[in-house]
């Protein structure tokens, strides 16, 4: 929006200059971008928030103005149109009220079309708008200084002299001013007369009832529609206009009637055409007043310094709050403010008006949390929870990092890098965990801190196409699994693989996730030989294993370093909300052990998998207890035993039914590992 600095003065007469004003103004909320000179001096191009709708004119500006230097309230000269009398007024009915709340209608006779004054065109030229009639002139002018837009109908081509308010009928076509053939549908509100639309409620209006230089008589539109349904037809229609961009901020209810007055009073001053007498004001429900209660003490705090009830009456009835009530504080909302609806805002306003940079700097205090609200904040909470129990310890990273060769150079998409980076080392978004945990790990073992154990659960970044944020899991171990004892005889493990593999398994079982699978990875961060990628419903959602060794030279750890990633939102998906009791059984178990002879190469899960596809029900558990490979054994085999406890939760079992399991099982093995069993 851009005004003329002499006609916002017109109103607030201040005694300052451009820049002071827009200075002043942008403190206030509406951001003056820039200035520009035109033959009427200044004018300032501003900025206003989608909040502030009555600040998109000349009054609304100059009333922020007045207020913070303490001015009168500005208003609009007394509209005193006395006019010829009425024959008939337009008749107007409304059959949306919802979305059109208020429709005023006035006539004017006796038109006389042409160019508008000098000074009207100059400042309609300096707030950016074309001149061109003096009706239209008008109706601009009235909207750049009121905010409320006018339009102006050939009232003789209106069937039956009539104004109906209604939604359009499907198919319903209207031709705009701008010669463009717009199809309507009943989402969209329309003005109409007895017959056919005439315009695009507060978009535009149609070129049918155009005035022209044979207009007698003119009906001068001034109404309220409700601002969504303007945004909406407007987005629908692909047309921004000054009308729509005022009604979908919202305009004032209330000086609808003001407008269309000041508007008929600026065509009577200037002999444009005879006023009509009298207003057809169809106002179904009027708007009652609110009321807001505020405390000088809540303001207080909310601002940062004390300030005094007689302090927030003064600020806030220099905008134009009324006020309603002293003890308790309670005010009257302007009609014009919509966007003030809590005590909040009334301090902010309050804030406005003292100006901001009179509020004292503070430092804040008070503890700053995440949220753990929402579904996957709890299970990341569940999370922490099972690793910590696992005795690791939990490090928050940095998500801003530099390329790393802990990232997998397979990964999927690009590294999102960040614009005017502060240094190299935070040039871009993690993709992954590793790099931050690792880094940790190794300046605390440069530091002489060992065994070494840490988790860290965060978002990850990804673009694949578009800019994706998950959430993620990483482990890294290195050192004994336990501290020593005075006992010199006993050794300490020190982490592998297979404790990396045993705290997946103890991971999902604290979160109910069932059926993660381990098949031999090829992640290049990894040692080939001591590593698997996790699947979980045949997605691959992450990877356990040792940091390979090129990887663990660079290091101070010594000792095998031992890695695992997680996609926690995959496993979010696939946790069973709640924990299953199933009640302990007085019937005895039996346990009996097979020793199938397998190829060498095959995995531990290939054979897990084939004892499962035997589909057992009396199968309680399955063991692996040892794996023998030496004399009397083929070198490209292997001799694998396996526990296997089979129990009834509803009688005692026999050999017969034990056998018969046994057997069952073989063939599965025989099937589908191509086993073989010895004796």
């Amino acid at each position: 929006m851009r005004l003329s600095v002499e006609w916002i003065k017109e109103y607030a007469p201040v005694d300052a200059g451009a820049e002071a004003i827009a200075e002043r103004l942008t403190m206030a909320g509406l951001e003056v971008e820039e200035t520009e000179e035109t033959e009427l001096g200044t004018a300032l191009n501003i900025t206003v928030t989608p909040n502030r709708g009555d600040c998109l004119s000349v009054l609304g500006a100059a009333r922020e103005l007045a207020a913070f230097y303490n001015l009168p309230a500005p208003k609009l000269p007394e509209a005193i149109v006395t006019g010829i009398p009425a024959e008939k007024m337009p008749d107007v009915s409304i059959e949306d009220p919802d979305l059109c709340p208020r429709y005023a209608a006035r006539l004017v006779r006796n038109l006389r079309l042409g160019e508008s004054p000098a000074w009207m065109q100059a400042r309609l030229i300096a707030a950016g708008m074309r001149p061109v009639s003096n009706i239209v002139d008008v109706t601009n002018y009235v909207m750049l200084e009121t905010g409320q837009p006018l339009h102006a109908f050939d009232y003789e081509r209106l069937s039956e002299g009539r104004i109906v308010v209604r939604r359009a009928k499907a198919g319903e076509i209207l031709q705009t001013l701008d010669g463009e053939d717009r199809k309507l549908d009943p989402d969209m509100l329309v003005i109409c007369d007895a017959d056919i639309p005439v315009a695009v409620a507060g978009v535009m209006g149609g070129a049918l009832s155009e005035i022209n230089e044979n207009t007698h008589t003119l009906l001068l539109e001034s109404a309220h529609f409700h601002p969504l349904s303007v945004r909406r037809t407007a987005r629908k229609l692909d047309m921004r206009t000054e009308a729509s961009f005022r009604f979908e901020r919202v305009v004032d209810p209330e000086g609808v009637v003001r407008a269309a007055d000041r508007a008929c009073q600026l065509i009577s001053e200037l002999k444009m055409g005879d006023v009509v007498a009298g207003v057809n004001d169809c106002y179904p429900v009027p708007a009652k007043a609110r009321t807001l209660a505020v405390r000088p003490e809540r303001v207080s705090m909310l601002l940062g310094f004390t300030i005094t009830a007689e302090q927030i009456i003064d600020n806030l009835t220099r905008l134009g709050f009324g006020i309603e009530n002293r003890e308790p504080m309670v005010f009257t909302v302007p009609s014009w403010r919509p966007d003030i609806v809590r005590e909040v805002d009334l301090a902010e306003e309050v804030g406005r008006v003292v100006g901001y940079e009179h509020i004292p700097e503070r430092l804040p205090n008070g503890a700053t949390v995440p949220g753990g609200d929402t579904l996957e904040s709890r299970f990341a909470l569940q999370t922490r929870q099972v690793l910590i129990a696992a005795g690791l310890q939990e490090i928050e990273s940095h998500s801003l990092l530099a390329p790393s060769v802990f990232e997998d150079p397979r990964e999927e998409g690009q590294r999102i890098p960040v614009r005017s980076a502060l240094s190299a080392d935070l040039s871009g978004l993690r993709r992954s965990l590793l790099p931050g945990l690792i880094e940790t790990m190794d300046r605390n073992a440069r530091r002489g801190q060992a065994p070494l154990a840490f988790f860290e659960v965060g978002h990850v970044f990804h673009n694949i196409n578009c800019y994706n944020e998950t959430t993620s899991l990483a482990v890294a171990i290195s050192g004994p699994l336990q501290d020593p004892t005075w006992r010199k005889d006993t050794t300490t493990p020190s982490a592998d693989f297979f404790s990396a593999k045993g705290l997946v398994e103890r991971i999902a079982n604290g979160l109910h996730v069932d059926g993660i699978r381990f098949e031999a990875g090829d992640d290049p961060r990894l040692h080939p030989g001591r590593s698997a990628k996790l699947i979980l419903e045949d997605e691959v959602i992450g990877m356990v294993g040792e940091l390979h060794p090129s990887l663990v030279g660079d290091l101070t750890m010594r000792e095998r370093v031992v890695v695992l990633e997680l996609k926690l939102t995959s496993l979010l998906q696939a946790a069973e909300g709640s924990k299953h009791y199933t009640p302990l059984t007085s019937y005895p178990s039996i346990t009996r052990d097979i020793a199938p002879r397998l190829a060498r190469d095959l995995p531990y899960g290939s054979i897990r998998a084939a004892v499962e596809k035997a589909n057992i029900s009396i199968l309680e558990k399955l063991e692996l207890t040892d794996i023998y490979t030496g004399s009397h054994i083929p070198e490209d085999q292997k001799s694998v035993t396996l526990s296997l406890t089979f129990r009834s939760t509803e009688r005692t079992l026999t050999e017969e039914e034990v056998n018969e399991a046994l057997d069952t099982i073989r063939k599965s093995l025989e099937t589908a590992c191509d086993a073989r069993f010895i004796g």
